[in-house]
C-alpha cells in the first residue's frame, strides 16, 4: 500500500522547533501546561525519526498506514493549539513597554483567566492522544515500521531499452538531433557530453538508446557501455555493471576507486561510447564522471536525466551540450497512440472518437501516458469503458490501473525532500490546467507555513527547483527570469491529485462531488467551474465540519463559500474570480488569517474592523468595486502585501513597516501623494500606482517622483488615463522594472514623459497604450529613444499599442 509521507515529515521536523519556541516565550503558563509542552516536544522528536524511515520505503502494511495518519492529524491540531496560543491568552497584543503597557498586560492576564483554563483542557487532550499514539505503536510492534523498498523500479525502463525502432513515432527527428550534435567534429577530439533532459515520461531512455545504437552502428567506437543508474543506486554496482558491458571482470573486492581506477585503465586509450541512463544526483554524476578520462581521441558521453541542474555539473573543461526533449505534437501522439491500441488501423471507431479526444487530450502529448493507456485500452470497445479507463488515469483502485506510469512519477515524488513534496501537492488545490499566478502560489505557500523563515526569494528557489525537475512547467519570464505563471501537466496533475487524497492533504470537492465526511478536512478547494451552471448561486454545503481547515479556495460562484464562522484556524481564503456577491460576515474572526483574496469579486467594501487580523500577511482586493479602504487598515503591523488596486488608502500607511509590495491609487483619502506617504520606507520593494484623472482632457495633473524617494522599490508599475510622469534624478536608484501603462496618448502631442534618464538601474521597460492616436506615438518615440540610451540590450524594451508591437 503506498503512503504519502513526506508533508507530514515537513511538519514533524519543525513543531518540535515551535513548541521550543513557545517555552521561550513570557507567558506565565498555567501549572502543568509547561510540562505538557515539553512532553509534547520530545515525544515528536522521536517520532520524527520513524517518520523519516517511512520515507526509505515504498509499501507499507495497513497498521502502519494507519499510524502516520493519527501522527498526521495530531500533528496538524498540535500546531493550530500552538498557533492560535498566544492570540487567546493576550488577544494578539503586541508587546510593548512602559508602565501603562504593563497594566494592561496584567489585566489581559486576568480576563485571559478563562481562556487559559480551556487552552490547558485541550492540551491535555493533545497529550492524551499523543500517548495514545505512542503506545499503539509499541503495542503493535510498528517501531522498525513494516515495509518495502521498491525491486521494480526499472521495469518500465527496461521497455524502452527494447523498443523497436520501426515502432518509433515522433523520434526520428529527435535521433537525427542528437546524434549529429554527439557527432558533429566542431574543431577538436575531447571529450563531448550530451545530455538528454526532460520530464517522467517523455521518452528520454527510449531517445537515449536510439542514439546509441545508430553511433554504435558506425563503429568508430573501440568500445561501449549502457549502464542505467536509478535514484537509489548502488554505485559500486553501477560500475562493475560498467566494467561488464565493457568486457572486463573484476577480481578485486568492493572498493569503488579501485573500481574507478579499473575503468579508466580500460578507456584510457580507447575511443569509447558510453550512455549513463537516469541520473538522479549530483553525488551520483561525480562518482561516475570519475570514470572517464579525457583521453582527445573524440570519445561521447549521453546521459538522461529529469533535473535540468544536473547536465552542468562536474565537467568543466569538456564539451557540454543539452537537448532539453519536448513533448509529442498532437498529431504525433494521435499517431502513436493508435499503433499502440488497435495496430494496423490508422483511424479510430466511429464510436470512440469523442473518447479518443478526450484521453488524447488527457495525455497531453506525453509518450508514455500514450502508450500506457493506449496498451490499457486495446481490448476495451465500449465507450463508457474508455472514458472510465481512459480519463481516471492514475487514482483507480482498477486491478489493471497504470501501475508502470504511476511507478515512474512515484520516483520523482520520492526523492524531493519533504518542503518540496508539500509544494508540490499543494497544486492539486487548483484546477486542472490552470495557469498559476507564481505570486498567488508563493504567498500562499508562505501563509501555509511551507517556506522556511517564510521568506518570498526561499519560496521562488522552491518552485524553480520543482521546474528545474520538469515536475511544474513555467509560462513566461519577468525581468529576473522568475516565471511569471506556472502549471502541472494533466498526468502529473492526476497523479498529485492521487498522492493529496491518500495523505488527506487536500479535499477536492466539484459540483458533483461533496468532501468525505469521514476525514477531517484540512485544505478545502470547491471547484465549480464545471458546473454547466456556474453563473448560478451554489447550495452551501452545511453538513461538512470545517473547524479544522486551514484553507478554503473557491473557483466558480462565491455563494458556495462556507460560512466564515465556522473556520476557526483557517490562515488562506481565496475566492480570486468569483461571481456573484460575496458574503463576509465573521471575516474579523479569523484571527489565524494570513492571505485574503477577493481579486475579480463583486466585493463593494471591507469590513471595517479588518484592522482586527493581526496575522494577515497578503490582502488582494484587486479589480473589486472597493473604493477606499478601511481605517484600521494600518493596524495590520504584519501585512506585507497589499494589493488594493485602484482603491484609496487612509492616512497613517507610513505605519506599516513590513510592507514589501503595493498596489492602490496614488493619492490617499486625505489626498496625501502615496509616494510621499511611502518615500521613506525600507522595505517596500514592488509598487503600483493607479492615477486615472477625473479632471478636463489636457488638465491632467503631473505625476512627480521628486528626489531621493522610493530608494528600495525595484519595480513600478504605474497606471494613467494619459502619460504625464516626471522623473527627478536620485530618484527610484534600485529600480529594475519599469511598466508604464495608458489609456490614451497627450492631446497635444507631446511625450508627457521626463527623466526616464535618470534611472540608471533599469534592466526592463514595458510601455502601453490602449488607443493608437498621436499622443500615443509621440510618447512611444520619446520614451523608446530615451531607453535605447538606457538599456543597450533592446529586447528589454517592450512597448504595445492598441495591441500591436511597436
Amino acid at each position: 500500500m503506498d503512503i504519502v509521507v513526506g508533508a507530514l515529515s515537513g511538519m514533524v521536523d519543525a513543531l518540535p522547533g515551535k513548541l521550543g519556541e513557545l517555552l521561550e516565550q513570557e507567558y506565565a503558563l498555567l501549572s502543568g501546561v509547561r510540562g505538557d509542552v515539553v512532553f509534547l516536544k520530545e515525544e515528536l522528536s522521536s517520532m520524527r525519526a520513524a517518520i523519516h524511515h517511512c520515507e526509505s520505503l515504498d509499501h507499507h502494511d495497513s497498521q502502519t498506514t494507519g499510524w502516520i495518519g493519527l501522527v498526521r492529524e495530531v500533528a496538524y491540531d498540535i500546531e493550530d493549539w500552538v498557533d492560535l496560543f498566544g492570540i487567546r491568552v493576550n488577544g494578539g497584543a503586541q508587546s510593548t513597554s512602559g508602565f501603562r503597557s504593563w497594566i494592561r498586560r496584567c489585566v489581559d492576564k486576568l480576563t485571559a483567566l478563562p481562556a487559559r483554563h480551556t487552552i490547558a483542557s485541550e492540551l491535555q487532550g493533545l497529550k492524551e492522544r499523543v500517548l495514545e499514539i505512542s503506545e499503539q505503536r509499541n503495542r503493535y510492534r510498528l517501531g522498525a515500521m513494516v515495509g518495502t523498498t521498491s525491486q521494480h523500479a526499472h521495469v518500465p525502463r527496461l521497455s524502452a531499452l527494447f523498443v523497436d525502432p520501426d515502432s518509433l513515432v515522433g523520434l526520428d527527428g529527435k535521433v537525427e538531433d542528437v546524434s549529429k550534435t554527439a557527432m558533429d567534429a566542431g574543431a577538436t577530439n575531447e571529450l563531448k557530453i550530451v545530455s538528454i533532459v526532460g520530464m517522467a515520461g517523455s521518452g528520454k531512455t527510449t531517445l537515449a538508446n536510439a542514439v546509441y545504437q545508430r553511433l554504435q552502428a558506425d563503429n568508430t567506437f573501440q568500445c561501449s557501455a549502457f549502464v542505467s543508474i536509478g535514484p537509489k543506486a548502488d554505485m559500486v554496482k553501477t560500475v562493475k555493471d560498467m566494467l561488464s558491458k565493457l568486457g572486463e571482470r573484476h577480481r578485486g573486492g568492493e572498493d569503488i576507486s579501485q573500481l574507478i581506477h579499473r575503468v579508466r585503465e580500460v578507456l584510457e586509450k580507447k575511443r569509447y561510447l558510453i550512455a549513463i541512463d537516469d541520473l538522479w544526483s549530483s553525488e551520483q554524476w561525480g562518482a561516475i564522471w570519475c570514470c572517464f578520462p579525457d583521453n582527445s581521441l573524440g570519445s561521447r558521453i549521453i546521459t538522461t536525466t529529469r533535473n535540468d541542474a544536473l547536465p552542468t555539473n562536474h565537467h568543466s573543461g569538456s564539451s557540454k551540450f543539452v537537448h532539453k526533449i519536448g513533448l509529442l505534437t498532437d498529431n504525433e501522439a494521435k499517431q502513436l497512440f493508435l499503433k499502440k491500441a488497435f495496430s494496423s488501423r490508422n483511424d479510430c471507431p466511429q464510436h470512440l472518437e469523442d473518447a479518443f479526444t478526450k484521453v488524447l487530450r488527457r495525455c497531453a502529448g506525453l509518450p508514455l501516458a500514450v502508450v500506457s493507456i493506449a496498451a490499457k485500452l486495446a481490448y476495451k470497445q465500449s465507450r463508457d469503458e474508455w472514458e472510465k479507463h481512459g480519463l481516471n488515469l492514475l487514482c483507480s483502485s482498477h486491478p489493471d490501473g497504470l501501475d508502470g506510469l504511476k511507478q515512474i512519477l512515484d520516483l520523482s515524488y520520492n526523492d524531493l525532500q519533504p518542503h518540496l513534496r508539500s509544494c508540490l501537492l499543494y497544486l492539486s488545490i487548483f484546477p486542472e490546467n490552470s495557469e498559476i499566478e507564481t505570486e498567488r502560489l508563493v504567498r500562499r505557500w508562505i501563509a501555509e507555513g511551507f517556506i522556511a523563515g517564510s521568506k518570498e526569494e526561499t519560496a521562488i528557489s522552491y518552485l524553480n527547483e520543482l521546474i528545474g525537475r520538469n515536475l511544474v512547467q513555467p509560462l513566461g519570464l519577468n525581468h529576473d527570469s522568475i516565471p511569471r505563471r506556472c502549471r502541472v501537466h494533466p498526468v502529473i496533475y492526476d497523479f498529485i491529485v492521487c498522492k493529496s487524497m491518500e495523505d488527506n492533504f487536500a479535499t477536492l470537492t466539484d459540483a458533483q462531488h461533496v468532501p468525505n465526511n469521514n476525514r477531517t478536512v484540512r485544505r478545502l478547494s470547491l471547484n465549480l467551474k464545471n458546473n454547466s451552471k456556474e453563473d448560478q448561486p451554489a447550495a452551501r454545503n452545511e453538513s461538512t465540519d470545517l473547524t479544522h481547515a486551514r484553507s478554503v479556495t473557491v473557483f466558480g460562484h462565491a455563494s458556495a463559500t462556507p460560512h466564515l464562522t465556522d473556520l476557526k484556524v483557517v490562515r488562506v481564503l481565496d475566492l480570486e474570480g468569483c461571481n456573484g456577491p460575496v458574503c463576509l460576515d465573521g471575516l474579523c474572526q479569523l484571527v489565524l488569517l494570513r492571505y485574503l483574496s477577493l481579486k475579480g469579486t463583486d466585493t463593494s467594501e471591507l469590513p471595517p474592523a479588518i484592522g482586527d487580523l493581526r496575522c494577515l500577511e497578503t490582502l488582494d482586493v484587486r479589480s473589486t468595486k472597493v473604493e477606499e479602504l478601511p481605517p484600521s487598515i494600518v493596524r495590520l503591523e504584519k501585512l506585507m502585501h497589499l494589493l488594493a488596486g485602484n482603491a484609496k488608502l487612509p492616512g497613517g500607511m507610513d505605519k506599516m513597516k513590513a510592507m514589501r509590495s503595493l498596489s492602490c491609487a496614488g493619492i490617499t483619502k486625505s489626498s496625501a501623494n502615496v509616494v510621499e506617504e511611502f518615500s521613506k520606507d525600507d522595505n517596500l520593494r514592488e509598487l503600483e500606482l493607479y492615477y486615472y484623472a477625473t479632471e478636463k482632457p489636457g488638465n491632467e495633473k503631473q505625476i512627480m517622483f521628486p528626489v531621493d524617494r522610493l530608494q528600495t522599490v525595484k519595480q513600478l508599475c504605474i497606471r494613467c488615463t494619459s502619460p504625464s510622469v516626471t522623473f527627478e534624478p536620485r530618484v527610484l536608484p534600485k529600480i529594475q522594472a519599469l511598466e508604464l501603462r495608458f489609456e490614451k496618448g497627450r492631446a497635444d502631442d507631446m511625450s508627457g514623459m521626463s527623466g526616464l534618464e535618470h534611472l540608471s538601474s533599469l534592466k526592463h521597460l514595458v510601455l502601453e497604450f490602449e488607443k493608437h492616436d498621436a499622443g500615443a506615438m509621440a510618447t512611444v518615440d520619446a520614451v523608446r529613444k530615451a531607453a535605447e540610451a538606457l538599456l543597450l540590450d533592446h529586447q528589454c524594451i517592450t512597448i504595445k499599442v492598441d495591441g500591436k508591437n511597436y
